[in-house]
């Protein structure tokens, strides 16, 4: 039985708390790779302005050349409308090739207090398992108990680093390095992104 992890994200851009993480994240629960899924347009995102698809799967493109165990999924690119969670899993599990499959969505702890407003969250229960990785300070007690008795809370660390920091850093000229893969950040002074 393949056993694959999704964990999508707007990667705005991708950096290193995303792909550490995940690797780990991968590691513990024993998968055999992950699918990173960009998200074209986020439900929660609607209003904010994000860097174009193309750019944000590109600069994903070089940063998994570190992690081979982690692996693009372009399932979101041609969907239509806003990328709902539901969907984007129903239509991996049609993408993949026939044969036994488990499937483990992986998401943040702060995604399980939205998680009762997501489109149809019973579904994403019956078409995948849940883990979700830890936030320093989180109070699971937040969460709908309902929910909490049916994901795997990780023990993934927790890598304090965010792509609105990054994006704020790279406005002000302020070094990032060791935050993202080298080659995003080429791939960001060659595109002028975020200036």
């Amino acid at each position: 039985m393949n056993r694959i992890g999704l964990f999508g994200g707007t990667f705005d851009p991708v950096h290193y708390g995303h792909l550490r993480t995940v690797d780990a994240a991968r590691m513990e629960l024993n998968l055999d790779r992950v699918l990173m899924l960009p998200n074209p347009r986020p439900p929660h995102k609607l209003r904010e302005p994000l860097t174009p698809y193309e750019h944000r799967k590109a600069m994903l493109e070089l940063a998994l050349q570190e992690f081979p165990a982690l692996e693009l999924s372009n399932v979101e690119e041609f969907a239509e409308g806003p990328a709902y969670t539901t969907d984007t899993v129903r239509r991996v599990i049609a993408a993949l090739p026939k044969g036994e499959h488990e499937l483990w969505l992986i998401v943040g702890a702060d995604a399980l207090i939205e998680l009762p407003h997501w489109k149809d969250p019973e579904a994403l229960f019956r078409d995948a398992k849940v883990a979700v990785l830890p936030r320093m300070g989180f109070d699971f007690k937040r969460v709908n108990p309902a929910y909490l008795s049916r994901v795997c809370v990780l023990h993934s660390p927790e890598i304090p680093i965010s792509a609105t920091d990054i994006r704020k850093r790279l406005r002000e000229g302020i070094d990032v390095k060791g935050m993202l893969a080298d080659a995003v950040l080429d791939y960001i002074r060659n595109h002028w992104l975020y200036q």
